[in-house]
């Protein structure tokens, strides 16, 4: 089986340690040579220990968690791979998604990502995204175009990142391949899905507090805010908020129905970026085009720019330089030739023979013949 040198794979990771571990040990056999980045988000069940331990090969990264985009983009900053696989801890890659997905990047400029097909662990089609998305009712045979791809794996190039921006850590946890995938159409790509298919558990990291609906429910919203018509964004706000006014008052469930007060709140006060969860502050600074490199980018510019005024001046010079040459060697040639000095010229030589540099002449208007009426 051949290496992946030129593959980066990012994966976030919270309270997941005997997925995560499967998942690596499927890596060492499937990935061999790619770059694998796991980072932690200050999980409680010693996976990070873990990494350290059995896998002293991956890059591990240690931080507070902040959420899934948080997490990803810092893997993602940490990369230094052309192709970027992003994934999730309890999912489990095989040899031929990977091949596939690599192949269809490298193979077409303005395809922005590509994913695999998601199957359970039984075998059996996961469905993502709701009815809509037609994956979910019709089998994919080949590499087919697709309008989101989930977050749970898939693979794009850092040219791709750099343009599009990475994820939007307004998010903690879902709703961010949403925003990314339709920034990533807008920025000109288009999105493919591959019939390869890998397994992935699903839940692996997240428990079932009932903040997570309310994460996903404001979250889905601050996506139809930032790039659904107007008239749409309110119907959903007006929708969400009668929801949320009414099951706080009916659900049985105490936790529940505080959370359901949460979101009328949220509805009523139009605060979509109020999470509950501790999300990073860094907001969509980073989902900019070359939001992780800002500052190379702008030295990048800076040098451009400076290399360009001078070349610019070195022509201005040269032509200078160049123009009196040949007045000088013509006047003595002439000189030469006639054995008598040239007559004296205005001084304006080839300035006025350049476009524009003199007025157009003025014509002057046409005179209408009178014509005499023959006498009746």
């Amino acid at each position: 089986m051949t290496e992946l040198p030129s593959l980066s794979i990012v994966i976030p990771s919270y309270n997941a340690r005997e997925l995560l571990a499967r998942s690596l040990s499927t890596l060492q056999q499937v990935a061999r040579g790619a770059e694998v980045i796991v980072v932690d988000g200050a999980s409680a069940d010693g996976s990070a220990d873990m990494v350290e331990r059995d896998f002293p090969e991956v890059i591990l990264v240690r931080q507070k968690n902040h959420g899934f985009a948080h997490a990803t983009n810092r893997g993602i900053e940490r990369a230094s791979r052309p192709f970027v696989l992003l994934m999730n801890s309890d999912l489990f890659l095989t040899r031929e998604a990977l091949d596939a997905m690599h192949a269809r990047l490298a193979a077409d400029a303005r395809l922005g990502a590509v994913a695999p097909r998601l199957v359970n662990e039984d075998g059996s089609r996961q469905t993502v995204f709701g009815a809509f998305y037609w994956p979910n009712w019709v089998e994919v045979k080949e590499a087919s175009r697709v309008w989101l791809v989930s977050g749970a794996c898939f693979m794009t190039r850092r040219d791709v990142i750099e343009r599009v921006g990475a994820l939007d850590e307004s998010f903690f946890l879902y709703n961010e391949e949403y925003d990314w995938c339709t920034r990533c159409r807008d920025a000109g790509y288009h999105l493919e899905m591959v019939p390869a298919p890998v397994v992935h558990v699903g839940g692996g990291s997240t428990g079932k507090s009932p903040d997570l609906t309310l994460e996903a429910q404001r979250g889905f919203l601050y996506v139809a805010q930032k790039h659904a018509p107007p008239i749409v964004a309110e119907a959903l706000r007006r929708a969400m908020l009668f929801e949320g006014y009414c099951k706080s008052r009916i659900d049985p469930r105490p936790e529940h129905r505080s959370m359901w007060a949460k979101l009328e709140s949220i509805m009523r006060r139009e605060a979509y970026l109020e999470s509950p969860f501790p999300v990073s502050g860094r907001g969509d600074s980073v989902a900019r085009p070359n939001g992780l490199s800002l500052t190379a980018l702008s030295v990048s510019m800076d040098s451009v720019s400076m290399e360009a005024v001078s070349m610019q001046a070195s022509m201005e010079a040269s032509s200078a330089l160049t123009e009196s040459t040949i007045r000088r060697t013509a006047a003595a040639r002439l000189e030469e030739d006639s054995g008598a000095r040239p007559l004296p010229l205005t001084g304006e030589g080839a300035r006025v023979a350049r476009p524009s540099n003199v007025l157009p002449f003025r014509r002057e208007p046409r005179r209408k013949a009178r014509t005499r009426r023959a006498a009746v």
